[in-house]
């Protein structure tokens, strides 16, 4: 077997083809077969070269495997079906035992579950003595539905050929990147023993990850490449010169829908205006969800493409009547409710799956029955209309880029293209690497999944085309802010993309979009003169207004709220609207009532479903949510639970430390710069001359020095400053409290006894210790630790005689309240110059915007029009938190 690997693909394929090609001619009474993805595109690369192909193939390896089964006249073996496989797996749950997976209704697990076996297929996993919980489960169900089945019903396509003897054949040329997986790899190694078989990798060998698939496939293999730009440099961190170039474009729009809305329309007009035809073009979409608006969007415009039509089977008249006779069933058996059904007026496909239904054997209630029914019965008809002109559409994944067409790249967002692939499945990573330490066959780890995701990318790009338009959305369509990804910032690095061009042909709100105007719409002209000209932000406030509207008094979080965003300040707290209160529970209401339950009981023993009961009465709002909802009420049941458990922990903290407490709700008021503020503090702890601030939280929080510094989560450091001025002490701490439930990951059985000290130390503080080099605050606050305290952010390090961790000197805290105190006075100053743009933080860093941007819950989206092309997000710096602080600081 001969295997060929390199970068370029177009290049290599026409090296191959071409070869091939005069092969098949000189040797005319040999078959030559081409397999492939998509095998209607390499037909017309083999038409450059020949006028016919009469001994070549061109196919798919699914299409080859149905050639080979009849061939080997393996007409009996058959796939199991979507029925079968929920209908053995349901079994096998119902009828045996298992360690971690025992449910009483495993229907949806099953879902999850089918995919997972199948790999277990394709990649010939065995294993039997691995001391792993999880997977002996899986090992069990595998066997168990292996055994459940005859020699002819087979769980893949490439199964139908574990006994098979392959007989001599002639030639045949796999592109097989996707072809990884040990059962494949394993028929086209018996394959070539018996005929000429030349596999071709996507593929080069160095440390890019879209290589990571193919290293163990590619060690001998014969390289036939050509570099350019894209095969030397892209997906990797090098930096690269920028090139000009003429036929590379890229555009932002405001939504995806926008964004596909704007390359149908560009690619209608350039058919026009050069006399293109629709196979000119290919459009390529980063994942399902760009799919149902450009079919919606291409058929607006009658556009002919190749997507197939999807057509809901829920809709459908014998769907809807299955489902309401559910309701008067009375059987308990498959064949029971088989019958009962089949005795409507159903269309044909409907009685055939009812048919081979009621063959089935069990008990089963009609309300699992409507489960069973909506898993295994088709839920869609797909339809694909080929025609001889039409755009090329495709998924990443499931199509190619066309050979020299005008090529649109969609959602070049982060997260989306390239997607993020997380350890999430059912076989973890440390699975896998578990597997392989045994020398065990497995699918892929996720960094290897998102290889082979960059390999397809790849292939894409490196394909030759007349121009490339790639583009990106600025929001989805629920209002979440959508970053460009990795990808684009290094394309827009490698090339100039220029501007693609703007658009006569329009409808009206998109012409009016591209800066179009209709000359009979005076009052719309003027109104968007006037948008136009004030970039979308409102006019400031005059004085008078700032001190009518404004209170004397500003609360931190106030201030925190102005930081954010100026314009949410003020429509929140000047003009004092609010959004409406639906029925739901929201984090303040519960904030307050788990604050009420910890400060009454903190220090005594109250009954906390009394508390609760107590708290109630007093707020009717709350209490009436809680009596009109059956699901709140199971809340509330759970808080008071966790409550409980919450309240030993906190028990337990001050039990340790030599703190104890001094106020609970404490009122503070203090000035900043002449500002006067106030404030409610949840708890201070004294220890001698030592005073540390608590704050309970229903979510983990912690304090960025660096965000700190520039007016973010400055509220317990603000009032850490009044509490220690106020009562005359030394700072000893500010500190956080989730009382959110935890969850114990271990790596030990399920029916083992959970370590307790393992588990109190999830509930660790967080926040800042202040040490003034005595190391009393941090000392007291925990006693009892030697290395690491399971109660404050700290360890010991003995080796060195120093402590490390969440600490902060009395002079670093100085300084930073320095910062923090100088940019309050200057958001202050803004907000009574009347400034209230609509200017909201916000990061080029995923992890930080969500951080600082207030947009993703802000519920007066509708009132401020934030308008990705006038309004920008006010960008947080990352400063030098060490330099500015001085001396060591091991917080950042």
């Amino acid at each position: 077997m001969q295997i060929i690997s390199g970068l370029n693909q177009d290049y290599k394929r026409h090296q191959i083809i071409q070869k091939y090609v005069q092969e098949a001619q000189n040797h005319p009474f040999e078959q030559y077969i081409y397999i492939c993805d998509q095998p209607a595109f390499i037909e017309k690369i083999f038409f450059q070269y020949t006028h016919c192909l009469v001994n070549i193939q061109i196919m798919s390896w699914n299409q080859y495997l149905k050639q080979l089964q009849l061939q080997y006249h393996l007409t009996q073996h058959h796939l199991l079906s979507q029925v079968e496989w929920v209908y053995h797996l349901r079994n096998i749950f119902n009828e045996e035992t298992f360690h971690c997976f025992d449910m009483e209704n495993p229907l949806p697990f099953i879902n999850e579950l089918i995919p997972l076996i199948k790999d277990y297929e394709l990649y010939q996993i065995s294993y039997q003595d691995i001391h792993h919980t999880k997977l002996q489960d899986f090992w069990h169900i595998y066997q168990s539905l292996l055994s459940r089945l005859d020699s002819y019903t087979h769980l893949t396509l490439e199964s139908l050929f574990q006994n098979v003897t392959f007989h001599e054949q002639d030639h045949l040329i796999i592109e097989a990147d996707h072809l990884y997986q040990k059962q494949r790899q394993d028929i086209i190694q018996r394959l070539s023993k018996t005929c000429d078989v030349t596999c071709l990798y996507t593929y080069q060998h160095d440390e890019r990850l879209f290589n990571l698939p193919y290293h163990h496939l590619c060690q001998t293999s014969q390289v036939i490449d050509q570099p350019t730009d894209f095969t030397q440099h892209l997906f990797s961190q090098e930096p690269v010169s920028t090139k000009e170039t003429q036929h590379m474009y890229s555009f932002v729009a405001g939504t995806p829908y926008q964004e596909i809305q704007r390359v149908v329309y560009t690619i209608y007009q350039k058919i026009v205006d050069e006399n293109l035809h629709y196979q000119d073009f290919t459009i390529i979409y980063p994942n399902q969800n760009y799919q149902d608006d450009l079919l919606t969007i291409l058929d607006e415009l009658h556009i002919p493409h190749s997507l197939p039509y999807q057509q809901e089977r829920c809709y459908e008249r014998s769907y809807q009547l299955i489902l309401q006779q559910f309701k008067q069933c009375q059987g308990d058996t498959f064949h029971e409710l088989a019958v009962e059904l089949l005795a409507l007026e159903l269309d044909k496909d409907y009685q055939d799956y009812l048919k081979k239904i009621s063959e089935l054997d069990g008990q089963i209630s009609p309300q699992e029955f409507i489960e069973f029914f909506q898993m295994t019965f088709p839920k869609s008809k797909q339809t694909l209309e080929k025609r001889q002109d039409e755009i090329h559409v495709y998924m990443i994944g499931q199509g190619e880029a066309m050979p020299s067409t005008h090529l649109f790249i969609l959602g070049m967002n982060e997260t989306i293209l390239p997607q993020s692939i997380k350890d999430t499945s059912l076989l973890l990573d440390e699975d896998i690497e578990l597997l392989r330490k045994e020398n065990i066959s497995t699918p892929l780890t996720t960094s290897e999944q998102l290889g082979v995701h960059e390999n397809d990318i790849f292939k894409i790009l490196t394909t030759p085309f007349s121009t490339l338009t790639v583009s990106l959305a600025m929001n989805s369509l629920s209002g979440e802010t959508l970053l460009p990804s990795s990808l684009y910032k290094q394309l827009t690095q490698m090339y100039t993309f220029q501007k693609l061009p703007p658009l006569q042909f329009l409808p009206l709100d998109q012409y009016y979009i591209a800066n179009g105007k209709a000359t009979h719409k005076e009052t719309l002209n003027q109104n968007i003169a006037h948008y136009l000209s004030s970039h979308n932000q409102p006019d400031s406030l005059t004085p008078e207004l700032t001190q009518s509207l404004y209170s004397s008094y500003l609360s931190v979080s106030q201030i925190e709220t102005y930081n954010q965003c100026p314009f949410l300040y003020f429509i929140q707290y000047g003009l004092g609207i609010y959004p409406i209160q639906d029925q739901k529970l929201l984090p303040n209401e519960l904030g307050s009532l788990i604050h009420y339950v910890l400060s009454m009981n903190i220090d005594q023993s109250y009954d906390i479903s009394h508390l609760v009961d107590q708290y109630l009465q007093d707020h009717e709002t709350l209490s009436q949510k809680i009596a009109h909802s059956h699901i709140n009420q199971y809340f509330i049941e759970q808080l008071i639970q966790d409550l409980q458990i919450t309240l030993k922990v906190l028990k337990q903290f001050l039990n340790t430390g030599n703190f104890h407490v001094q106020y609970k709700e404490k009122k503070v008021k203090n000035t900043i710069h002449d500002i006067n503020f106030k404030g409610i503090v949840d708890r201070i702890d004294v220890y001698e001359d030592y005073v540390s601030i608590i704050d309970y939280k229903s979510s983990a929080k912690s304090i960025d020095l660096n965000l700190a510094m520039q007016g973010f989560h400055i509220q317990m450091l603000v009032y850490l400053d009044m509490v220690t001025k106020m009562m005359d002490k030394n700072p000893g701490a500010v500190l956080y409290f989730n009382t959110k439930k935890r969850i114990l990951s271990v790596q030990q059985s399920m029916h083992e006894a959970i370590n307790e000290d393992d588990w109190i130390k999830q509930f660790r503080y967080n926040g800042y210790i202040v040490d003034d080099g005595s190391h009393q605050s941090l000392l007291n606050l925990d006693p009892t630790f030697d290395r690491r305290s399971a109660l404050i952010p700290v360890s010991y390090v003995k080796s060195r005689d120093e402590y490390k961790g969440q600490i902060l000197s009395t002079e670093q805290l100085h300084i930073l309240f320095e910062k923090i105190s100088d940019h309050i006075y200057e958001l202050y100053q803004n907000m009574m110059d009347g400034h209230i743009d609509i200017a909201p933080k916000g990061s080029d860093q995923k992890a930080t915007h969500t951080l600082v941007n207030p947009c993703f819950y802000c519920p007066y989206h509708s009132i401020c029009g934030f308008d990705v092309f006038y309004n920008d997000y006010q960008l947080v710096e990352f400063l030098d938190v060490e330099k500015i602080l001085g001396g060591e600081d091991d917080a950042v």
